[in-house]
């Protein structure tokens, strides 16, 4: 009679993981994805920050981290944090999958499970729906690229600023929405559910 809450448990499981598939059962997979949770918000903390960092400090006439050096921060920022939100919503969601692994199901559920269904659609569909930071993370990749290859003299390098800040404003923007949305989700569930 659980079949509403089995579907939640697919819906769950339908989410791509980043990290390939997960083979060898939650726990194992919580204490894998917690690892590399760390590690990756340690990576992007530190690259993004003095890249972030390098920008403020410019504006201010006050250099920390000289911003012609920082062509392969941008690209190794990037790839940190393209990843970083959906390695947490697949941690969120699997911590959930364990709290509701022998519980029963409730009236509301199926409303729930739609929502859910909803905000894992637009998850799997990252190139439909972010769009904006693929092209950014593009240009970016691209001006980093040719500012490590031709001894810092890349020309439009400095323009680069504004698109950087601005890429990190939208991926901390959609992280935010977002998992507000599962974080609303997944209270809801596990408070009713037996």
């Amino acid at each position: 009679m659980n079949e509403k809450m089995n579907d939640r448990k697919n819906i769950i499981i339908s989410l791509k993981s980043n990290l390939g598939k997960p083979k060898n059962g939650i726990e194992k997979r919580l204490s894998f994805l917690k690892g590399m949770t760390i590690l990756n918000s340690t990576l992007t903390l530190f690259s993004a920050g003095i890249l972030v960092l390098s920008i403020v400090s410019g504006l201010f006439n006050y250099q920390i981290f000289k911003w012609e050096k920082t062509g392969l921060l941008a690209v190794l920022s990037l790839s940190f944090i393209l990843n970083l939100p959906n390695q947490f919503y697949e941690l969120k969601l699997l911590n959930h999958l364990k709290n509701i692994n022998s519980k029963s199901e409730f009236d509301g559920i199926e409303k729930l499970n739609i929502e859910l269904k909803s905000i894992i659609k637009k998850l799997n569909n990252r190139l439909k729906n972010g769009w904006l930071e693929i092209v950014l993370a593009i240009i970016i990749m691209i001006m980093g690229i040719w500012q490590m290859g031709f001894d810092n003299n890349n020309p439009y390098w400095n323009y680069m600023k504004l698109p950087i800040l601005a890429f990190y404003g939208i991926i901390l923007f959609r992280f935010v929405f977002t998992n507000r949305k599962l974080n609303e989700n997944i209270n809801k569930t596990e408070k009713y559910c037996s």
